[in-house]
């Protein structure tokens, strides 16, 4: 294991001459044998702990575990405490990615503080193929289906050489002592439902899988690679700036067979989706001048010859994650939520109800956007865009700039005070009913 670690990180160039590197620790198996790797390689490092105070007693015998191996292995301890909860309510997102974007911003600001030349953390093969798996699921393009990498610009994964079963054996070889997060077992989030459902059932199918799984990401990060250079020739062709403006020729982008991927690899970076890449391109030739396509930070104007981006005025648009032990919430909108075997049909536009088991939580609520399409309830196997629906329903411009979506693996399940997406009815095979209720 030592001797995979040491080669893996000369391979990667994972450790520099310029200082220490700065080592992510809960406490857990793999946090702590990366660590230890470092240690027994005699490579500079130093810890830095979050405790998000999210499993009460456990999380403080978290902080107390880590502050005992850092006085053992002789190095620098930063450790933060913080208010998980309401961080995630203040920003509109989920407990998770409230935990990450505290833990990533801390690490940035200790890196800068301290100028360390390197942070790292613990993933290793078996979360970049549950990763992988995430991103499907939830929808990606290349990019999210090469997995970790192991070097992303001051971020290095020094793991990504071992499996799950490297690590427990190298545990019990050494006899390390960890701490075990009561939560991993719980299939309630999505990570873990892949690490003890899907993943075994793949491995009982071809007990390669995950040999394989990770051979095929190699060749799509080579594939992506291929595919970048021929999007940058395209960008200096077809892409100028003028001052804070990008202009990109709609002519020159229309021309090419896959014209919808090549604008999506080129405006991907100012958090435009592929549907909004498609849209800007196929426009009524009548409604050409003036259409407007925005994401949470840019907006992309489509003129007569251009396609015109610039970055977008005030605040961003939040996405709200609705978790499925959500029972209400009073910002952007108070809706309350509810689950029920009772089948007592509600029809009025303030209330939604869905099959429980066509939902993939969590939830999002998010503001809509130009190229956004669902299939109306009613209207059984219909696309219709929003935008088309708005007309249909005569909406005025402030009527629609106000309108919220619900919505799974973003597919959008409800338009909020409007109409249901027919694709997560209730049938007579429905079980259990999930509702939304506008108060």
């Amino acid at each position: 294991m030592l001797k995979d670690f040491q080669e893996y990180i000369a391979k990667y160039n994972l450790v520099s001459d310029k200082g220490a590197t700065l080592i992510g620790v809960s406490g857990g198996r793999d946090s702590v044998v990366l660590c230890d790797l470092y240690r027994r390689a005699g490579l500079p490092f130093a810890l830095a702990h979050c405790n998000f105070n999210l499993r009460g007693q456990e999380s403080d015998a978290d902080e107390a575990f880590v502050i005992e191996l850092a006085r053992q292995f002789g190095v620098e301890l930063y450790r933060k405490n913080c208010d998980t909860k309401a961080y995630a309510q203040s920003q509109g997102i989920s407990i998770q990615m409230a935990a990450r974007d505290i833990r990533f911003n801390w690490f940035k600001e200790l890196v800068e503080k301290h100028e360390f030349p390197y942070y790292a953390t613990a993933h290793h093969q078996d979360d970049v193929i549950e990763t992988y798996f995430i991103n499907q699921i939830r929808g990606t393009g290349i990019a999210g289906l090469h997995g970790i990498l192991p070097k992303l610009n001051q971020l290095v994964h020094p793991l990504l050489f071992a499996s799950r079963e490297d690590i427990d054996a190298y545990i019990e070889k050494n006899q390390i002592k960890y701490r075990e997060d009561s939560t991993n077992s719980s299939i309630k989030y999505l990570r873990n439902k892949l690490r003890h459902q899907l993943i075994p059932l793949l491995e009982d199918i071809n007990p390669d899988i995950k040999k394989i799984l990770l051979n095929n990401m190699k060749r799509i990060y080579s594939a992506e690679q291929i595919l970048q250079l021929k999007v940058e020739e395209c960008r200096k062709e077809f892409c100028h700036w003028v001052d804070d403006h990008l202009f990109i020729h709609i002519a020159s982008i229309t021309t090419h067979e896959f014209a919808p991927t090549l604008l999506y690899e080129l405006i991907k970076e100012f958090g435009f989706n592929y549907s909004q890449a498609e849209q800007a391109l196929h426009i009524n030739e009548e409604t050409i001048s003036g259409a407007k396509f925005y994401s949470d930070r840019s907006i992309l104007l489509r003129d007569r010859e251009h396609l015109i981006i610039k970055k977008a005025d005030g605040k961003p648009t939040k996405r709200l994650d609705i978790t499925r032990d959500t029972q209400s919430i009073s910002h952007p909108l108070q809706i309350e939520f509810s689950q029920s075997t009772d089948f007592k049909i509600i029809r009025h536009n303030q209330t939604a109800q869905f099959d429980m088991e066509k939902l993939h939580f969590p939830l999002s609520l998010r503001k809509w956007h130009t190229g956004d399409y669902f299939y109306p309830l009613g209207m059984k196997g219909k696309k219709k865009l929003l935008s088309d629906f708005f007309i249909d329903q005569k909406l005025s411009i402030f009527e629609k700039e106000a309108v919220w979506l619900l919505c799974s693996h973003d597919q959008i399940v409800w338009v909020i005070g409007h109409r249901m997406d027919d694709r997560f009815k209730i049938s007579s095979d429905t079980k259990l009913i999930y509702q939304a209720a506008i108060k």
